[in-house]
Protein backbone atom coordinates (compact mmCIF):
# COMPACT_ATOMS: atom_id res chain seq x y z
CA UNK A 1 0.00 0.00 0.00
CA UNK A 2 1.34 3.42 -0.95
CA UNK A 3 2.40 5.88 1.69
CA UNK A 4 0.14 8.86 2.14
CA UNK A 5 1.70 12.32 1.94
CA UNK A 6 0.67 15.10 4.30
CA UNK A 7 -1.47 16.73 1.63
CA UNK A 8 -3.59 13.59 1.28
CA UNK A 9 -4.33 13.35 5.00
CA UNK A 10 -5.29 17.00 4.91
CA UNK A 11 -7.96 16.00 2.41
CA UNK A 12 -9.53 13.68 4.97
CA UNK A 13 -9.65 16.47 7.52
CA UNK A 14 -10.92 18.98 5.01
CA UNK A 15 -13.85 16.74 4.11
CA UNK A 16 -14.71 16.29 7.76
CA UNK A 17 -15.00 20.05 8.20
CA UNK A 18 -17.04 20.70 5.05
CA UNK A 19 -19.98 18.45 5.86
CA UNK A 20 -22.27 18.47 8.89
CA UNK A 21 -20.30 16.81 11.67
CA UNK A 22 -22.12 13.50 11.55
CA UNK A 23 -22.94 13.42 7.85
CA UNK A 24 -19.45 13.38 6.36
CA UNK A 25 -19.77 11.43 3.12
CA UNK A 26 -17.51 8.50 3.79
CA UNK A 27 -18.37 7.11 0.36
CA UNK A 28 -16.73 10.13 -1.26
CA UNK A 29 -13.47 9.16 0.40
CA UNK A 30 -13.76 5.67 -1.06
CA UNK A 31 -15.33 6.15 -4.49
CA UNK A 32 -14.79 9.71 -5.70
CA UNK A 33 -11.67 9.78 -7.94
CA UNK A 34 -11.03 13.34 -6.82
CA UNK A 35 -10.99 12.28 -3.16
CA UNK A 36 -8.71 10.11 -1.11
CA UNK A 37 -9.58 6.44 -1.56
CA UNK A 38 -8.81 3.35 0.49
CA UNK A 39 -6.31 2.20 -2.11
CA UNK A 40 -4.12 5.24 -1.49
CA UNK A 41 -4.67 5.77 2.24
CA UNK A 42 -1.88 4.90 4.64
CA UNK A 43 -3.22 3.32 7.85
CA UNK A 44 -0.12 4.43 9.71
CA UNK A 45 -0.57 8.03 8.66
CA UNK A 46 -4.27 8.06 9.51
CA UNK A 47 -3.53 6.49 12.89
CA UNK A 48 -0.85 9.12 13.55
CA UNK A 49 -3.36 11.86 12.93
CA UNK A 50 -5.90 10.19 15.20
CA UNK A 51 -3.33 9.99 18.00
CA UNK A 52 -2.65 13.72 17.78
CA UNK A 53 -6.38 14.44 17.67
CA UNK A 54 -6.93 12.18 20.66
CA UNK A 55 -4.65 14.30 22.81
CA UNK A 56 -6.08 17.55 21.49
CA UNK A 57 -9.63 16.37 22.18
CA UNK A 58 -8.72 15.29 25.71
CA UNK A 59 -7.20 18.71 26.36
CA UNK A 60 -10.28 20.41 24.91
CA UNK A 61 -12.70 18.33 26.98
CA UNK A 62 -10.66 19.04 30.07
CA UNK A 63 -10.41 22.76 29.34
CA UNK A 64 -14.18 23.04 29.03
CA UNK A 65 -14.63 22.28 32.76
CA UNK A 66 -11.37 23.36 34.41
CA UNK A 67 -12.56 26.88 35.22
CA UNK A 68 -15.86 25.68 36.69
CA UNK A 69 -13.92 23.14 38.75
CA UNK A 70 -11.61 25.89 40.12
CA UNK A 71 -8.51 24.54 38.36
CA UNK A 72 -8.25 27.81 36.48
CA UNK A 73 -10.11 31.03 37.29
CA UNK A 74 -13.68 31.36 36.04
CA UNK A 75 -14.73 34.84 34.96
CA UNK A 76 -18.11 33.97 33.43
CA UNK A 77 -21.39 32.43 34.57
CA UNK A 78 -22.07 28.71 34.43
CA UNK A 79 -24.70 29.41 31.77
CA UNK A 80 -22.05 31.09 29.63
CA UNK A 81 -19.64 28.21 30.13
CA UNK A 82 -22.23 25.69 28.92
CA UNK A 83 -23.91 27.78 26.18
CA UNK A 84 -24.93 26.46 22.77
CA UNK A 85 -21.56 27.49 21.34
CA UNK A 86 -19.45 25.90 24.11
CA UNK A 87 -19.26 22.43 22.55
CA UNK A 88 -19.09 23.44 18.87
CA UNK A 89 -15.41 22.66 18.54
CA UNK A 90 -15.54 19.47 20.58
CA UNK A 91 -18.50 18.16 18.57
CA UNK A 92 -16.84 18.91 15.23
CA UNK A 93 -13.59 17.29 16.34
CA UNK A 94 -15.40 14.19 17.58
CA UNK A 95 -17.05 13.45 14.25
CA UNK A 96 -13.98 14.36 12.24
CA UNK A 97 -12.14 11.81 14.40
CA UNK A 98 -14.92 9.28 13.84
CA UNK A 99 -14.72 9.78 10.07
CA UNK A 100 -11.02 8.97 10.15
CA UNK A 101 -11.81 5.98 12.36
CA UNK A 102 -14.18 4.57 9.75
CA UNK A 103 -11.56 4.88 7.02
CA UNK A 104 -8.92 3.22 9.20
CA UNK A 105 -11.34 0.50 10.28
CA UNK A 106 -12.04 -0.46 6.69
CA UNK A 107 -8.35 -0.64 5.80
CA UNK A 108 -7.39 -2.48 9.00
CA UNK A 109 -10.00 -5.18 8.50
CA UNK A 110 -8.96 -5.62 4.87
CA UNK A 111 -5.24 -5.86 5.63
CA UNK A 112 -5.26 -7.64 9.00
CA UNK A 113 -4.02 -4.63 10.99
CA UNK A 114 -5.71 -5.55 14.25
CA UNK A 115 -3.17 -3.63 16.40
CA UNK A 116 -3.93 -0.42 14.48
CA UNK A 117 -7.65 -1.03 14.86
CA UNK A 118 -7.37 -1.86 18.55
CA UNK A 119 -5.58 1.41 19.29
CA UNK A 120 -8.18 3.34 17.31
CA UNK A 121 -11.04 1.56 19.08
CA UNK A 122 -9.67 2.41 22.53
CA UNK A 123 -9.30 6.07 21.59
CA UNK A 124 -12.77 6.15 20.05
CA UNK A 125 -14.34 4.67 23.17
CA UNK A 126 -12.63 7.26 25.35
CA UNK A 127 -13.72 10.30 23.33
CA UNK A 128 -17.34 9.14 23.00
CA UNK A 129 -17.56 8.44 26.73
CA UNK A 130 -16.14 11.88 27.46
CA UNK A 131 -18.67 13.63 25.23
CA UNK A 132 -21.49 11.74 26.99
CA UNK A 133 -20.09 12.79 30.37
CA UNK A 134 -20.15 16.41 29.24
CA UNK A 135 -23.37 16.63 27.22
CA UNK A 136 -25.30 13.52 28.22
CA UNK A 137 -26.08 12.30 24.71
CA UNK A 138 -24.57 12.29 21.23
CA UNK A 139 -25.01 10.94 17.73
CA UNK A 140 -23.52 7.46 17.54
CA UNK A 141 -25.37 4.73 15.62
CA UNK A 142 -26.11 7.08 12.69
CA UNK A 143 -22.85 9.03 12.92
CA UNK A 144 -20.89 9.69 9.70
CA UNK A 145 -23.36 7.64 7.66
CA UNK A 146 -23.76 9.20 4.19
CA UNK A 147 -27.19 7.61 3.81
CA UNK A 148 -28.49 9.46 6.90
CA UNK A 149 -28.01 13.20 6.35
CA UNK A 150 -29.89 14.22 9.51
CA UNK A 151 -28.93 11.73 12.20
CA UNK A 152 -30.59 11.40 15.59
CA UNK A 153 -28.89 11.34 18.98
CA UNK A 154 -28.43 8.20 21.05
CA UNK A 155 -28.89 8.08 24.79
CA UNK A 156 -25.83 8.37 26.95
CA UNK A 157 -26.59 5.00 28.50
CA UNK A 158 -26.65 3.23 25.13
CA UNK A 159 -23.39 4.89 24.06
CA UNK A 160 -21.71 3.79 27.29
CA UNK A 161 -22.81 0.22 26.62
CA UNK A 162 -21.56 0.37 23.04
CA UNK A 163 -18.21 1.80 24.11
CA UNK A 164 -17.72 -0.89 26.75
CA UNK A 165 -18.30 -3.49 24.06
CA UNK A 166 -15.90 -1.63 21.76
CA UNK A 167 -13.22 -1.77 24.45
CA UNK A 168 -13.69 -5.55 24.65
CA UNK A 169 -13.20 -5.73 20.87
CA UNK A 170 -10.15 -3.50 21.12
CA UNK A 171 -8.54 -5.71 23.77
CA UNK A 172 -9.04 -8.77 21.58
CA UNK A 173 -7.48 -6.97 18.62
CA UNK A 174 -4.54 -5.77 20.68
CA UNK A 175 -3.88 -9.32 21.89
CA UNK A 176 -4.03 -10.78 18.37
CA UNK A 177 -0.31 -10.51 17.66
CA UNK A 178 -0.89 -8.31 14.61
CA UNK A 179 1.93 -6.07 13.29
CA UNK A 180 2.71 -2.95 15.30
CA UNK A 181 1.97 0.46 13.79
CA UNK A 182 4.96 2.46 12.58
CA UNK A 183 4.34 5.14 15.21
CA UNK A 184 2.76 4.85 18.64
CA UNK A 185 2.95 8.23 20.36
CA UNK A 186 1.77 6.86 23.69
CA UNK A 187 3.18 3.37 24.31
CA UNK A 188 5.82 2.83 21.62
CA UNK A 189 4.09 -0.19 20.14
CA UNK A 190 3.45 -2.01 23.43
CA UNK A 191 0.14 -3.83 22.95
CA UNK A 192 -0.03 -4.86 26.60
CA UNK A 193 0.16 -1.21 27.63
CA UNK A 194 -2.84 -0.35 25.46
CA UNK A 195 -4.73 -3.27 27.04
CA UNK A 196 -3.93 -1.85 30.48
CA UNK A 197 -5.24 1.55 29.43
CA UNK A 198 -8.41 0.01 27.96
CA UNK A 199 -9.13 -1.85 31.20
CA UNK A 200 -8.33 1.20 33.31
CA UNK A 201 -10.77 3.20 31.23
CA UNK A 202 -13.34 0.48 31.90
CA UNK A 203 -12.75 1.01 35.63
CA UNK A 204 -13.39 4.71 35.12
CA UNK A 205 -16.66 3.97 33.29
CA UNK A 206 -17.81 1.46 35.90
CA UNK A 207 -17.08 3.85 38.75
CA UNK A 208 -18.75 6.75 36.96
CA UNK A 209 -21.97 4.74 36.63
CA UNK A 210 -21.91 3.19 40.11
CA UNK A 211 -24.97 5.15 41.26
CA UNK A 212 -27.08 3.24 38.72
CA UNK A 213 -25.11 -0.02 38.31
CA UNK A 214 -23.49 -0.65 41.70
CA UNK A 215 -23.58 -4.45 41.68
CA UNK A 216 -22.49 -4.76 38.06
CA UNK A 217 -19.73 -2.19 38.60
CA UNK A 218 -18.36 -4.12 41.58
CA UNK A 219 -18.35 -7.45 39.74
CA UNK A 220 -16.65 -6.10 36.64
CA UNK A 221 -14.06 -4.02 38.49
CA UNK A 222 -13.18 -7.04 40.63
CA UNK A 223 -12.68 -9.08 37.45
CA UNK A 224 -10.30 -6.45 36.04
CA UNK A 225 -8.37 -6.39 39.31
CA UNK A 226 -8.07 -10.17 39.24
CA UNK A 227 -6.67 -10.04 35.71
CA UNK A 228 -3.92 -7.61 36.72
CA UNK A 229 -4.21 -5.97 33.29
CA UNK A 230 -4.68 -2.36 34.30
CA UNK A 231 -2.42 0.64 34.92
CA UNK A 232 -0.64 0.05 38.22
CA UNK A 233 2.49 2.22 38.26
CA UNK A 234 3.78 5.50 36.86
CA UNK A 235 5.70 3.84 34.05
CA UNK A 236 2.38 2.65 32.59
CA UNK A 237 0.65 6.05 32.57
CA UNK A 238 -1.35 7.18 29.54
CA UNK A 239 -0.07 10.65 28.74
CA UNK A 240 0.93 12.77 25.77
CA UNK A 241 4.56 13.87 25.73
CA UNK A 242 5.40 17.33 24.37
CA UNK A 243 8.82 18.51 23.19
CA UNK A 244 10.93 21.66 23.16
CA UNK A 245 10.74 22.75 19.50
CA UNK A 246 9.62 26.37 19.32
CA UNK A 247 9.80 27.10 15.59
CA UNK A 248 8.59 25.46 12.37
CA UNK A 249 6.94 22.42 14.03
CA UNK A 250 5.87 23.74 17.44
CA UNK A 251 6.01 20.91 19.96
CA UNK A 252 6.06 22.68 23.34
CA UNK A 253 3.31 22.21 25.90
CA UNK A 254 0.56 24.76 25.13
CA UNK A 255 0.37 25.86 28.78
CA UNK A 256 4.09 26.63 28.76
CA UNK A 257 4.21 28.44 25.45
CA UNK A 258 1.15 30.47 26.45
CA UNK A 259 2.90 31.81 29.54
CA UNK A 260 6.65 31.86 29.00
CA UNK A 261 6.84 33.94 25.82
CA UNK A 262 5.46 37.37 26.70
CA UNK A 263 4.04 36.84 30.20
CA UNK A 264 1.79 34.50 32.17
CA UNK A 265 -1.65 33.97 30.66
CA UNK A 266 -4.70 33.74 32.89
CA UNK A 267 -4.61 33.38 36.66
CA UNK A 268 -3.90 30.38 38.81
CA UNK A 269 -6.66 29.46 41.32
CA UNK A 270 -6.30 30.85 44.84
CA UNK A 271 -8.40 27.98 46.16
CA UNK A 272 -5.91 25.29 45.12
CA UNK A 273 -2.83 27.38 45.90
CA UNK A 274 -4.06 28.10 49.41
CA UNK A 275 -4.99 24.50 50.11
CA UNK A 276 -1.66 23.09 48.95
CA UNK A 277 0.29 25.83 50.73
CA UNK A 278 -1.50 26.30 54.04
CA UNK A 279 -3.98 23.54 54.89
CA UNK A 280 -1.54 21.00 56.28
CA UNK A 281 1.20 21.10 58.88
CA UNK A 282 3.59 20.37 56.01
CA UNK A 283 3.34 22.00 52.62
CA UNK A 284 2.15 19.82 49.75
CA UNK A 285 5.38 18.60 48.09
CA UNK A 286 3.90 19.33 44.65
CA UNK A 287 3.20 23.04 45.20
CA UNK A 288 6.44 24.38 43.73
CA UNK A 289 6.14 22.08 40.71
CA UNK A 290 2.57 23.17 39.95
CA UNK A 291 3.03 26.93 40.41
CA UNK A 292 5.89 29.26 39.52
CA UNK A 293 6.08 32.68 41.22
CA UNK A 294 7.58 35.50 39.18
CA UNK A 295 7.94 37.64 42.28
CA UNK A 296 8.04 37.01 46.01
CA UNK A 297 6.59 40.39 46.97
CA UNK A 298 2.96 41.13 47.74
CA UNK A 299 0.82 43.03 45.23
CA UNK A 300 0.24 46.68 46.05
CA UNK A 301 -2.33 49.32 45.13
CA UNK A 302 -4.20 48.65 41.90
CA UNK A 303 -2.21 45.47 41.32
CA UNK A 304 -4.72 43.75 43.61
CA UNK A 305 -8.08 44.44 41.98
CA UNK A 306 -10.04 42.58 44.67
CA UNK A 307 -8.66 44.60 47.61
CA UNK A 308 -11.53 45.73 49.86
CA UNK A 309 -14.21 44.01 47.77
CA UNK A 310 -16.82 41.89 49.61
CA UNK A 311 -17.34 38.13 49.28
CA UNK A 312 -13.72 37.25 48.50
CA UNK A 313 -12.48 34.17 50.32
CA UNK A 314 -8.82 34.83 49.63
CA UNK A 315 -8.20 37.72 47.24
CA UNK A 316 -4.49 37.13 47.89
CA UNK A 317 -3.05 34.00 49.49
CA UNK A 318 0.32 35.48 50.45
CA UNK A 319 3.95 34.43 49.90
CA UNK A 320 4.09 35.91 46.40
CA UNK A 321 1.35 33.72 44.92
CA UNK A 322 -0.62 36.08 42.69
CA UNK A 323 -3.80 34.20 41.79
CA UNK A 324 -7.51 34.93 41.76
CA UNK A 325 -10.70 33.75 43.46
CA UNK A 326 -13.46 31.74 41.75
CA UNK A 327 -15.68 34.05 39.72
CA UNK A 328 -13.42 37.13 39.83
CA UNK A 329 -14.25 38.83 36.54
CA UNK A 330 -12.43 42.11 37.13
CA UNK A 331 -10.22 43.46 34.36
CA UNK A 332 -6.62 42.31 34.56
CA UNK A 333 -3.95 44.91 35.27
CA UNK A 334 -0.60 44.85 33.51
CA UNK A 335 0.75 42.01 35.65
CA UNK A 336 1.70 39.36 33.09
CA UNK A 337 5.28 39.39 34.41
CA UNK A 338 4.15 39.31 38.04
CA UNK A 339 1.25 36.87 38.37
CA UNK A 340 1.87 33.22 39.23
CA UNK A 341 2.36 30.96 36.21
CA UNK A 342 2.21 27.26 35.43
CA UNK A 343 5.28 25.49 36.78
CA UNK A 344 7.44 22.53 35.83
CA UNK A 345 4.67 19.91 36.16
CA UNK A 346 2.96 19.15 33.90
CA UNK A 347 3.48 22.16 31.59
CA UNK A 348 7.27 21.97 31.26
CA UNK A 349 7.76 25.43 32.77
CA UNK A 350 9.99 26.46 35.67
CA UNK A 351 10.39 24.87 39.08
CA UNK A 352 9.89 27.47 41.83
CA UNK A 353 13.09 27.70 43.84
CA UNK A 354 12.42 31.26 45.06
CA UNK A 355 14.28 32.64 42.04
CA UNK A 356 11.47 35.19 41.42
CA UNK A 357 12.47 35.84 37.81
CA UNK A 358 10.09 36.79 34.99
CA UNK A 359 8.81 33.85 32.94
CA UNK A 360 10.47 35.36 29.87
CA UNK A 361 13.97 34.92 31.31
CA UNK A 362 13.82 32.18 33.95
CA UNK A 363 15.46 28.82 33.25
CA UNK A 364 12.75 26.23 32.55
CA UNK A 365 12.01 22.88 30.90
CA UNK A 366 11.27 24.54 27.58
CA UNK A 367 7.77 23.09 27.27
CA UNK A 368 8.92 19.48 27.64
CA UNK A 369 5.78 18.59 29.60
CA UNK A 370 2.86 16.19 29.40
CA UNK A 371 -0.90 16.15 29.20
CA UNK A 372 -2.13 13.47 31.65
CA UNK A 373 -4.92 11.29 30.28
CA UNK A 374 -4.99 8.28 32.63
CA UNK A 375 -2.47 8.04 35.46
CA UNK A 376 -1.77 5.11 37.75
CA UNK A 377 -2.47 7.37 40.73
CA UNK A 378 -5.93 8.16 39.36
CA UNK A 379 -6.67 4.45 39.04
CA UNK A 380 -5.73 4.01 42.70
CA UNK A 381 -8.11 6.83 43.69
CA UNK A 382 -10.83 5.23 41.55
CA UNK A 383 -10.28 1.97 43.40
CA UNK A 384 -10.33 3.77 46.75
CA UNK A 385 -13.79 5.17 45.99
CA UNK A 386 -14.90 1.81 44.57
CA UNK A 387 -13.78 -0.05 47.69
CA UNK A 388 -15.37 2.51 50.00
CA UNK A 389 -18.69 2.83 48.19
CA UNK A 390 -19.44 -0.47 46.45
CA UNK A 391 -17.17 -2.93 48.21
CA UNK A 392 -14.67 -3.62 45.45
CA UNK A 393 -11.85 -5.95 46.50
CA UNK A 394 -9.12 -4.20 48.46
CA UNK A 395 -8.80 -1.57 51.17
CA UNK A 396 -9.81 2.02 50.40
CA UNK A 397 -7.14 3.44 52.71
CA UNK A 398 -4.42 1.38 51.03
CA UNK A 399 -5.55 2.54 47.60
CA UNK A 400 -5.61 6.15 48.84
CA UNK A 401 -2.05 5.96 50.15
CA UNK A 402 -0.84 4.29 46.99
CA UNK A 403 -2.45 6.95 44.82
CA UNK A 404 -0.92 9.73 46.91
CA UNK A 405 2.58 8.30 46.87
CA UNK A 406 2.48 7.43 43.18
CA UNK A 407 1.40 10.90 42.14
CA UNK A 408 3.77 12.77 44.43
CA UNK A 409 6.61 10.61 43.14
CA UNK A 410 5.61 11.35 39.55
CA UNK A 411 5.58 15.09 40.16
CA UNK A 412 8.71 15.53 42.22
CA UNK A 413 10.72 13.29 39.90
CA UNK A 414 9.29 14.90 36.77
CA UNK A 415 12.27 15.72 34.54
CA UNK A 416 14.32 15.63 37.75
CA UNK A 417 17.61 15.51 35.88
CA UNK A 418 16.79 18.88 34.37
CA UNK A 419 15.13 20.60 37.30
CA UNK A 420 17.57 19.35 39.90
CA UNK A 421 14.89 19.60 42.58
CA UNK A 422 13.26 16.78 44.48
CA UNK A 423 11.21 17.28 47.64
CA UNK A 424 12.80 15.40 50.58
CA UNK A 425 11.33 12.07 51.63
CA UNK A 426 10.53 13.49 55.06
CA UNK A 427 8.22 16.09 53.54
CA UNK A 428 6.47 13.46 51.44
CA UNK A 429 6.01 11.11 54.39
CA UNK A 430 4.76 13.87 56.68
CA UNK A 431 2.21 14.98 54.10
CA UNK A 432 0.95 11.47 53.36
CA UNK A 433 0.78 10.55 57.05
CA UNK A 434 -1.27 13.64 57.85
CA UNK A 435 -3.75 12.78 55.10
CA UNK A 436 -4.04 9.20 56.38
CA UNK A 437 -4.47 10.35 59.98
CA UNK A 438 -7.35 12.57 58.90
CA UNK A 439 -8.79 9.71 56.87
CA UNK A 440 -8.71 7.34 59.85
CA UNK A 441 -10.58 9.86 62.00
CA UNK A 442 -13.29 10.61 59.42
CA UNK A 443 -16.71 9.06 58.93
CA UNK A 444 -17.65 7.59 55.53
CA UNK A 445 -18.58 10.97 54.03
CA UNK A 446 -15.35 12.45 55.35
CA UNK A 447 -13.35 9.59 53.88
CA UNK A 448 -15.00 10.14 50.49
CA UNK A 449 -14.20 13.84 50.73
CA UNK A 450 -10.51 13.11 51.35
CA UNK A 451 -10.30 10.64 48.45
CA UNK A 452 -11.98 13.14 46.12
CA UNK A 453 -9.75 15.97 47.34
CA UNK A 454 -6.50 14.11 46.78
CA UNK A 455 -7.70 12.84 43.40
CA UNK A 456 -8.61 16.42 42.48
CA UNK A 457 -5.14 17.71 43.36
CA UNK A 458 -3.52 14.87 41.41
CA UNK A 459 -5.71 15.70 38.38
CA UNK A 460 -4.28 19.20 37.93
CA UNK A 461 -4.71 20.37 34.28
CA UNK A 462 -7.25 17.62 33.56
CA UNK A 463 -10.72 18.58 34.75
CA UNK A 464 -12.77 15.67 33.41
CA UNK A 465 -12.40 13.32 36.37
CA UNK A 466 -12.94 16.03 39.03
CA UNK A 467 -16.07 17.17 37.14
CA UNK A 468 -17.43 13.63 37.10
CA UNK A 469 -16.45 13.01 40.73
CA UNK A 470 -18.05 16.26 41.87
CA UNK A 471 -21.38 15.42 40.23
CA UNK A 472 -21.24 11.82 41.45
CA UNK A 473 -20.19 12.43 45.08
CA UNK A 474 -20.53 16.15 45.87
CA UNK A 475 -16.85 16.22 46.84
CA UNK A 476 -14.24 17.62 47.32
CA UNK A 477 -15.76 20.06 49.80
CA UNK A 478 -12.84 22.49 49.83
CA UNK A 479 -13.85 24.03 46.49
CA UNK A 480 -14.50 27.71 47.17
CA UNK A 481 -17.77 29.54 46.71
CA UNK A 482 -17.84 32.03 43.80
CA UNK A 483 -17.30 35.67 44.68
CA UNK A 484 -20.28 36.68 42.50
CA UNK A 485 -23.51 34.91 41.55
CA UNK A 486 -22.64 32.51 38.74
CA UNK A 487 -26.01 30.79 38.69
CA UNK A 488 -26.59 27.12 39.51
CA UNK A 489 -23.64 24.81 38.85
CA UNK A 490 -24.07 22.99 35.56
CA UNK A 491 -24.95 19.32 35.45
CA UNK A 492 -24.24 19.06 31.70
CA UNK A 493 -23.52 21.13 28.59
CA UNK A 494 -26.05 22.16 25.98
CA UNK A 495 -25.99 20.55 22.55
CA UNK A 496 -23.87 22.54 20.07
CA UNK A 497 -25.48 25.17 17.88
CA UNK A 498 -23.44 24.14 14.85
CA UNK A 499 -25.28 20.82 14.78
CA UNK A 500 -28.71 22.12 15.78
CA UNK A 501 -28.61 24.73 13.01
CA UNK A 502 -28.38 22.08 10.28
CA UNK A 503 -30.11 19.09 11.84
CA UNK A 504 -33.83 19.30 12.64
CA UNK A 505 -33.79 15.77 14.09
CA UNK A 506 -31.89 16.96 17.15
CA UNK A 507 -33.71 18.92 19.84
CA UNK A 508 -32.00 21.18 22.35
CA UNK A 509 -32.07 20.31 26.03
CA UNK A 510 -34.10 22.51 28.38
CA UNK A 511 -31.07 23.81 30.31
CA UNK A 512 -27.66 22.97 31.70
CA UNK A 513 -29.42 21.47 34.71
CA UNK A 514 -30.37 18.33 32.77
CA UNK A 515 -28.44 15.50 34.39
CA UNK A 516 -26.51 12.83 32.52
CA UNK A 517 -27.87 9.32 32.90
CA UNK A 518 -25.49 8.27 35.66
CA UNK A 519 -26.04 11.39 37.79
CA UNK A 520 -28.98 10.49 40.04
CA UNK A 521 -28.26 13.07 42.73
CA UNK A 522 -30.81 15.73 43.63
CA UNK A 523 -31.07 19.08 41.85
CA UNK A 524 -28.88 21.67 43.57
CA UNK A 525 -26.61 18.90 44.85
CA UNK A 526 -23.48 20.91 43.97
CA UNK A 527 -22.59 24.57 43.49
Amino acid sequence: MKNLVIKSLGMIMAFSLVFSCETLELESLIENPNSLGLSSASPNFILNDMQIDFNNMNRSYSGSVESSMRMTVLSATYNAVTSTTAMNGEWTSLYSFNANFKVLEAIAKEEGLAFHLGMAQVMKAAVFVNIVDLIGEAVYTEANDPSIPKPKVDSGESIYAAMYKLLDEAIANLKSGAPRPETDLYYNGDAAAWVRFANSFKIKMLLTTRLVTAAESKTKIDAILASGEYIQNNSQDMQFQYGTTAVVNESRHPLMRGSYTTGASGYRPNNLISYMKDSSAVQDPRLRYYFYRQTLRDPIGTELTCAGAPNFTFCYTGDGYWGRDHGDDSAAPNDGLLRTAYGAYPAGGAYDNDQAEPVTTVSNLGGDGIHPIMLSSWVQFMLAESALKIGVTGNARTYLESGLRQHISKVINFQSNETGHVAPASQVNDYVNEVLTDYDAANEDGKMDIIAREWYIASYTNGIEPFNTYRRTGYPSFLMEPVIDLGPFMRSFLLPANELNVNPNIEQKSSNQVQVFWDTNAPGFIN
